[in-house]
């Protein structure tokens, strides 16, 4: 008996999956579970993985962690990268990837990478419900006033699911690669909105 499988995961599946064979599933409206534990651990063990593809096997079983969840990637994916990358083909090419995981009220959690190469900027960052960290990696010195959203002179030494070579000094000490930590969603929204505009980031007419 074939297994049962999402439209949307068989496809995260050939994409992701070496050598795999769609003729080995059926096509459902529905994932047999003992499937979607097989992709969560093998998604896990194979990242990178971009966000939507790792999302659909990593739901919460509570409904409140999953809404929780889900307005964190929302963000994410819909305001922070949508804001970086405002050319609509770019933004549903591009998506933030997921390079690690961290735990948090016992739900497992992704670590994002934005990569804006023509840029030369590496964003990474995660969210624990109670704040943010962010790592920023740039090829140029990032010499703009972010307006007081992040302490620049606090060094912030464990960010939870980073890779260790990720982890960044404070701004003041390096203005082109530095780890902070944000509290509201809001604030970090602005700093990406600064960052944008010294960038000289603008949509496509």
């Amino acid at each position: 008996m074939k297994g049962r499988v999402h439209y949307a995961i068989l496809a995260d599946m050939e994409r992701y999956i070496e050598d795999f064979n769609p003729e080995d599933y059926e096509v459902s409206q529905y994932t047999d579970p003992l499937i979607i534990k097989y992709l969560r651990e093998y998604y896990n063990a194979h990242l990178p993985i971009d966000i939507t593809a790792w999302i659909r096997v990593n739901e919460p079983f509570y409904q409140s962690s999953r809404e929780e969840l889900g307005k964190k990637v929302c963000f994410v994916c819909n305001n922070i990268n949508r804001l970086l990358r405002p050319n609509n083909e770019e933004w549903i090419i591009f998506e933030p990837q997921v390079i690690s995981t961290h735990y948090s009220h016992s739900i497992t959690l992704p670590v994002y990478q934005i990569a804006l190469e023509e840029y030369g900027i590496e964003i990474i960052l995660r969210n624990n419900f109670y704040d943010w960290n962010v790592s920023i990696k740039s090829d140029i010195p990032l010499d703009c006033d972010f307006m007081a959203v992040f302490n620049p002179a606090e060094r912030i030494w464990y960010c939870e699911g980073f890779p260790k070579d990720k982890i960044y000094g404070c701004y003041n000490q390096d203005h082109s690669q530095f780890t902070f930590e944000i509290i509201s969603d809001y604030d970090l929204y602005t700093f990406f909105f600064i960052l944008k505009n010294f960038l000289g980031i603008k949509e496509e007419k």
